[in-house]
């Protein structure tokens, strides 16, 4: 039997901690990457750092599903199914690559089409991010751990958008709404700003996959947010391929805009 999530998230936080050192340790040593088949560049920080996570979560959960990003790539895709965990090493690669530090380690666990649990660590700062289905969510900086909630939505949201992909119909949604804070953010760390009440919105329109977003959309709404497909349902996991289509991220679940 797996286990209960919250022994998932202590059997799995060592491993994030472990894939962010050793991310950190291939930046120091110096970078070279290649373009995948889809033209998104992959390092070996990516390739290590998943193979390092897929161990651990077989480690815990030796019957797991595992749809990593760098596995896809090579071929390795097994079909949605009804419990599975989603592995993105290192999202934001491109930031990585370019020096700034937005960037970020994830799992996440997807049952029945929801992400009801995920790890988002970043890096640099060794900051933690963890939240499951009834646990609710906490960061961990300098080993001190802080139970973290979303606020109600402000006079003046803030709007956090891609650094690398604000295209023109982000630019158009966010223009939309008065009095809009705009900061720009990278990787999955956009979820994880609205989970701990330092943002509002993230709207997304260009095409993401699945492990990009699972693990942070798992601690948003473990933190009291949630996320919105252009229909104003729920936003599915499960999906064919696993490529997501266009999102609203918010952290007050009284908030009624919408994409459309």
């Amino acid at each position: 039997m797996p286990k209960d999530h919250s022994a998932l998230i202590a059997a799995l936080a060592p491993a994030m901690h472990d894939a962010g050192a050793l991310i950190e340790r291939i930046k120091a040593a110096g970078l070279t990457h290649s373009d995948k088949a889809d033209a998104s560049p992959v390092t070996q920080a990516d390739t290590q750092a998943e193979a390092l996570l897929e161990a651990a979560i077989r480690a815990a959960d030796p019957d797991a599903v595992i749809v990593g990003e760098e596995a896809v790539a090579a071929g390795i895709m097994p079909d949605p199914c009804g419990r599975f965990w989603l592995i993105d090493p290192l999202d934001g690669t491109r930031d990585f690559i370019a020096g700034r530090s937005d960037y970020s380690v994830n799992i996440g666990l997807v049952e029945a089409g929801v992400p009801v649990l995920g790890l988002v660590l970043h890096p640099p700062t060794n900051t933690l991010w963890a939240g499951a289905r009834g646990l609710g969510a906490w960061v961990e900086r300098d080993g001190m751990r802080t139970a973290i909630r979303t606020r109600a939505m402000p006079p003046a949201p803030r709007i956090v958008t891609s650094h690398s992909h604000l295209d023109e119909r982000t630019k158009a949604w966010v223009a939309t709404i008065p009095d809009a804070i705009i900061t720009p953010s990278g990787s999955s760390l956009k979820f994880c700003l609205l989970a701990e009440g330092l943002a509002d919105l993230y709207p997304r329109f260009g095409p993401t996959s699945e492990w990009d977003t699972a693990a942070a959309d798992a601690i948003l709404r473990a933190a009291g947010g949630l996320t919105l497909g252009p229909d104003a349902t729920h936003f599915p996991y499960a999906k064919p391929g696993y490529r997501n289509g266009a999102f609203l991220a918010i952290a007050d679940p009284a908030c009624p805009l919408r994409l459309v």
